[in-house]
């Protein structure tokens, strides 16, 4: 039988596996690559230590979206509207297979939801940042020199974005996860009426929907 190839996909698979099955991180090396049937040397080969899996698969989550969306034919007639949820969907779509992951990883997360969390999440806003991102042209008032300030601002409102996604997906109990699309919907819709008549309603909107549907507090009527 041939010795199957080691990969960094699937180091990532087995160290998920690892936790879902052990409720824990590994504690060493050796003990990872017992589970996984690998060698330390194999290992090493393609990781420097335990703690930059995580990172890896996180940041590999948001580096596929962008491949996807780049291969898409259809994405640069989009309007910056559309791209912005272009991206949250196509992240939404890669991350659902590892539910069980993301669950036992980032439910505890929850009860500080304002902050990004640890390490490993953080990695994927230097994804977003590092990225060249041309989706949506500063407003005609901001002056020359602020557009690049501009964009560096929206992109860091979009990888926001995506973490709040995140988070609301974890704790969205619908059925195939239609209260997740309703909040992209939702809060894309928000973000793109800022500084337009309808923004108010929009903000008061997904107010209640958000809050609803995280368990905060029940929306009015």
């Amino acid at each position: 039988m041939a010795k199957k190839t080691v990969t960094k996909k699937t180091i990532q698979k087995s160290y998920q596996d690892f936790l879902l099955t052990e409720g824990k991180s590994p504690e060493t090396v050796r003990i990872f690559t017992k589970h996984a049937k690998i060698s330390d040397e194999e290992f090493y080969q393609v990781f420097g230590n335990l703690d930059t899996i995580e990172s890896s698969i996180w940041k590999d989550y948001y580096n596929q979206t962008f491949e996807v969306l780049d291969k898409d034919s259809d994405f640069e007639s989009m309007n910056g509207r559309e791209k912005h949820l272009s991206f949250l969907f196509t992240l939404l779509e890669l991350i659902k297979e590892d539910r069980s992951y993301i669950l036992f990883r980032m439910t505890p997360e929850l009860k500080n939801i304002q902050h990004a969390g640890p390490k490993y999440l953080m990695e994927t806003r230097r994804v977003v940042m590092d990225n060249e991102i041309e989706w949506v042209e500063p407003p005609s008032f901001v002056p020359e020199k602020g557009q690049k300030f501009a964009r560096t601002s929206y992109k860091n409102i979009l990888w926001q974005h995506s973490i709040a996604m995140i988070h609301f997906w974890i704790k969205d109990d619908s059925a195939a996860a239609t209260d997740t699309d309703a909040f992209i919907e939702k809060s894309t819709r928000t973000l793109f009426d800022v500084g337009e008549l309808p923004a108010l309603d929009s903000v008061i909107d997904l107010g209640k929907f958000f809050l609803q549907k995280m368990g905060f507090a029940k929306a009015t009527a």
